[in-house]
C-alpha cells in the first residue's frame, strides 16, 4: 500500500498549546498556583496572531528575536500580534540581561567583525563560543548596544512560567512543544485514557522538582557549582519522591565537583546533606583517603548495621574487609571467588554471553540470554491491569510508565490487588495466568518491556521450574520499588530437568558492577542459584566450523537474493558433515552471471525458496562459527535472507581470505583459486558453492594449523582435507 502522508493545519502549533492548557487546567485545577492561572488568563486574552507568534517564539531555541525571524505565511498580522504582545507584556525590549544571548544570536564573522572594529584582539581560528566569551568580557554592552544592536529585536517573556506548564504536562523539562505534533503525525505512538491523574500531589512539589531538574541542567550545561552550593539553604524542600532523588542526586553532583576541584571538606558537607547511596559511599572512601579511617570505619560499620539495600552492603563489606584487615569476607568477595571459568574458542570474543550459551548448551541446558527482559516481563504481566488497565494512573498520553511506579506509591495503591496476585503465583498458577495475559495483550505498548519472539516460552519454561515462593518475593520488591529492579540482572538464565540457574557472565577485562552483584546477591537470598561465570578466549582444538559459500544474484543484499549454498562442517581438522542446496531467488538471474556459476533460471526454478530450507540449514549451522572466503560477502547474504523472513542469523565469523594474509603473507593473491594453486588443493567447479566450500575448509585447515601453534606450540594436529 502507498505510505499515507498527514498534513497537519496551519495553525497546529497554538492549537497543540490551547490543547495542553486545556488539559493542565482540567487535571490540575485549582493546583495551578497565580502565575500560571495568570499567564493562561492572559494568553487567553490576546487574539488568534498574537498567540501564533508568541508560540512561534516559543518552539524555537532563540532567545532574540526581530520581525523578521517570524515572517511565517499563515500569520495575517504581524505587526499587530507583536504590538498585543508587547502591550500584555509578552515580549520586551532587549537589556544588559540578554547580552550573552545577542553575542550567541549573530554569525561567527560578524562577532570576528565587531572585536576588530573596537581594536579588540581575535583570532579567525577562535571557535565561536569562545569568541562569544571573549567579546562577553571585554566589550562593554552599552558599546554593543549603541553600535551593534538594531532597534527592533526583543525578548519573549515569561518562560519560567511556560517551562513550568511544560514541566507539568511532560514530567521532564522539554522547550518546545514536538511531541504533540510527532503524534499527529503517527510518529510518536500514544495512548489516549479516559481520565488522568496529577503528576504531584501539591504545587508546592511540583515547584521543587522543576527546580532541582533546571539545577541538574544548569550543571550539566556548565553552570558553576559553588553558585550553586551557596544557594544550597534556599532550595526548597522535597517532600516526595521523585524531587527527593533529584535533590539528593543534585548534592552528589556538586560534592563530585567539589572532590574534583580538591576541596574535601566542602565535599565532604555536601555529601553528608545527600541522601543517595553514592554520596554515603564517597563520603566513606574520601574519609578514608584523606586519614580520616576510623570515621570511615565507623560509618562503614553503621552501614553494616542496618544497609539501605544490597548494594550499599555490598560495598560496606568488601571495602570493611579490604582496608581494616578483618576475616569478614564480604558477598561481593564470595561472589567473584565463586566464579566458574569457561574458556571458549576465540573468535567469540567480543560476544562472551553468545559464546558461553553454545557452551551451556553442549552441557544440555536450554540458555536464555535475558538480563533484564526477564523481571520487568513477568512483574508486567502479572500486574497488567493494574499498571496499565482502567484504574491504572496515567499523568498525560504521552507517558507509557504509570504515575505509581514513578513516585513509588504502587504497592500501597493497589495493596490488595498486590497480595491476591503474588498469593496465586505462589500457588503455582502463574504459568497459566500469564499464558492468558500475553494472549489477550500480545504486542500492546507499554513502558516496561518490549515483546520478542519466545516470550511466551521463556515465561512458561522458567515459571514451570522456579521456586514459587522466590518469584513472589522478588516480585513484591518489584511492586515497592521498581525503579531500583528495574535493571541489573543476570546475562543468562539456564534450565534443565527442573533446575533453574541465573548466571552473570563476564569476558576478559569486563567489570563486574555493583548493582549486577546486588542482584545475583538478591537472587540467592530468595532461593535461586546465582553465579558469576568468567570467560577466557583461546583457540579451541574442539571448535566445530561450518565453511559456507553462497552464490548470488549480484553483489547487493537484500536487493540480490541466493540461489544457492554450499556447506562443509569441520572438526579437528576433518569434515564431519556437508549440506548443500539450490535456492529459487525469487528473481531473474543474469546472464553474465550464468556464465561465471554455471546456475540457470531453469536450475532453480523449481528449487526451495530459502524459507523452504532456512530451518534446515540454521540446525546444520548450531553451536558452529561460521566460515567463508569472505565471510563478510557470504554471511551478510545469510543474514539478508533470514532478515527477509524476520529471523536473526547470529555466529562468530572467520575469513579464510583475511586469515591467509595474516598467517601465510607473502603470496601473490589471496583469490580461493590462487591459493589453492599455492598450496595443492583441488578446486573443481570453481563457483559453485560446495565445491568452494570443500577448498575454502582446505583452508580453514591451514589457518587453524597456525592458529593452534599460539597455544599448543608443540602440536602435530594438521589434517589433510581431500576436496572431491
Amino acid at each position: 500500500m502507498p505510505r499515507e502522508f498527514i498534513t497537519l493545519p496551519p495553525l497546529y502549533y497554538r492549537d497543540h498549546f490551547r490543547e495542553m492548557i486545556g488539559f493542565l487546567t482540567s487535571v490540575y485545577g485549582a493546583m495551578l498556583g497565580t502565575e500560571e492561572r495568570a499567564f493562561i488568563t492572559r494568553f487567553e486574552a490576546l487574539d488568534e496572531w498574537a498567540q501564533c507568534l508568541y508560540i512561534r517564539m516559543s518552539n524555537r531555541k532563540k532567545v532574540v528575536f526581530s520581525p523578521r525571524d517570524l515572517a511565517y505565511q499563515e500569520i495575517g498580522d504581524l505587526w499587530g500580534g507583536l504590538d498585543q504582545l508587547r502591550a500584555h507584556g509578552f515580549i520586551r525590549e532587549i537589556d544588559v540581561r540578554d547580552y550573552r544571548a545577542c553575542l550567541d544570536d549573530r554569525p561567527k564573522p560578524d562577532l570576528i567583525d565587531l572585536a576588530r572594529g573596537y581594536q579588540l584582539e581575535v583570532k579567525s581560528g577562535w571557535s565561536k563560543p569562545k569568541l562569544v566569551a571573549f567579546l562577553h568580557e571585554h566589550l562593554p554592552y552599552e558599546r554593543f548596544s549603541s553600535g551593534f544592536l538594531r532597534s527592533d529585536h526583543f525578548v519573549p517573556e515569561h518562560k519560567e512560567t511556560l517551562g513550568f506548564l511544560l514541566y507539568l504536562y511532560f514530567g521532564k523539562l522539554s522547550d518546545n512543544m514536538t511531541s504533540f505534533a510527532l503524534r499527529d503525525l503517527g510518529v510518536v505512538s500514544v495512548k489516549a485514557r479516559d481520565s488522568y491523574q496529577a503528576r504531584f500531589e501539591t504545587l508546592e512539589e511540583a515547584r521543587a522538582g522543576y527546580f532541582y531538574t533546571r539545577q541538574l541542567r544548569a550543571l550539566k550545561d556548565g553552570t558553576d557549582f559553588r553558585v550553586l552550593a551557596e544557594t544550597l539553604d534556599g532550595w526548597p524542600v522535597p517532600l516526595a519522591e521523585p524531587a527527593i532523588g533529584l535533590r539528593d542526586t543534585l548534592l552528589h553532583q556538586i560534592g563530585l565537583a567539589f572532590e574534583r576541584h580538591k576541596d574535601n571538606a566542602a565535599a565532604l558537607s555536601i555529601y553528608a546533606r545527600s541522601g543517595a547511596f553514592e554520596s554515603h559511599e564517597r563520603s566513606v572512601r574520601l574519609l578514608y583517603n584523606i586519614g580520616a579511617a576510623e570515621e570511615a570505619k565507623v560509618r562503614l560499620e553503621a552501614m553494616l548495621e542496618s544497609p539501605a539495600h544490597d548494594e550499599e552492603y555490598i560495598f560496606a563489606s568488601d571495602f570493611y574487609a579490604r582496608k581494616f584487615g578483618q576475616q569478614r569476607i564480604g558477598v561481593y568477595t564470595q561472589l567473584l571467588r565463586s566464579a566458574e571459568t569457561i574458556e571458549v574458542d576465540e573468535l567469540y570474543r567480543g560476544d562472551a554471553e553468545f559464546a558461553a550459551m553454545q557452551v551451556y548448551a553442549r552441557q544440555g541446558w536450554t540458555a536464555y540470554h535475558t538480563e533484564n527482559g526477564l523481571w520487568p516481563v513477568l512483574f508486567g504481566l502479572v500486574f497488567w491491569e493494574e499498571l496499565f488497565g482502567s484504574g491504572a494512573g496515567f499523568a498525560s498520553e504521552f507517558d507509557h510508565r504509570p504515575q505509581s511506579l514513578k513516585d513509588k506509591t504502587f504497592h500501597t495503591r493497589f495493596s490488595g490487588e498486590i497480595a491476591e496476585k503474588l498469593e496465586r503465583v505462589q500457588s503455582g498458577a502463574a504459568p497459566k495466568m500469564l499464558r492468558e495475559t500475553i494472549r489477550q495483550k500480545q504486542g500492546a505498548p507499554n513502558g516496561l518491556f518490549y515483546w520478542f519472539e519466545g516470550l511466551e516460552a521463556l515465561v512458561t519454561s522458567f515459571l514451570t521450574v522456579a521456586p514459587p515462593e522466590s518469584v513472589a518475593i522478588l516480585l513484591q520488591k518489584m511492586a515497592e520499588d521498581f525503579h531500583a529492579l528495574r535493571d541489573g540482572f543476570p546475562d543468562l538464565v539456564l534450565i534443565r530437568d527442573g533446575q533453574v540457574r541465573f548466571v552473570e557472565i563476564k569476558g576478559e577485562g569486563d567489570q563486574i558492577r555493583r548493582h549486577q552483584l546486588a542482584r545475583l546477591n538478591l537472587l540467592r537470598n530468595i532461593g535461586f542459584e546465582a553465579d558469576i561465570c568468567r570467560v577466557t578466549y583461546r583457540t579451541d582444538p574442539d571448535q566445530v566450523y561450518v565453511v559456507v559459500d553462497v552464490e548470488t544474484t549480484g553483489g547487493r543484499p537484500p536487493n540480490d537474493r541466493v540461489t544457492e549454498i554450499g556447506a562443509v562442517k569441520v572438526r579437528k581438522g576433518e569434515i564431519i558433515g556437508e549440506w548443500s542446496s539450490l535456492i529459487n531467488p525469487e528473481k531473474r538471474i543474469p546472464h553474465f552471471i550464468t556464465q561465471l556459476t554455471g546456475i540457470s533460471n531453469d536450475m532453480v526454478r523449481d528449487a526451495p525458496k530459502f524459507i523452504d530450507i532456512a530451518d534446515d540449514f540454521a540446525d546444520f549451522m548450531e553451536g558452529a562459527v561460521f566460515v567463508a572466503h569472505n565471510a563478510t560477502f557470504d554471511h551478510g547474504f545469510i543474514a539478508s535472507e533470514f532478515r527477509r523472513i524476520e529471523r536473526r542469523f547470529r555466529h562468530p565469523k572467520l575469513c579464510t581470505c583475511a586469515a591467509m594474509r595474516k598467517h601465510y603473507p607473502g603470496q601473490a593473491s589471496y583469490g580461493l583459486a590462487n591459493l589453492c594453486r599455492a598450496f595443492n588443493i583441488e578446486l573443481v567447479n570453481h563457483h559453485r558453492a560446495l565445491a568452494d566450500a570443500r577448498a575454502a575448509a582446505a583452508l580453514l585447515n591451514l589457518v587453524n594449523e597456525k592458529r593452534l601453534e599460539m597455544y599448543l606450540p608443540n602440536a602435530k594436529n594438521r589434517k589433510n582435507i581431500t576436496v572431491d
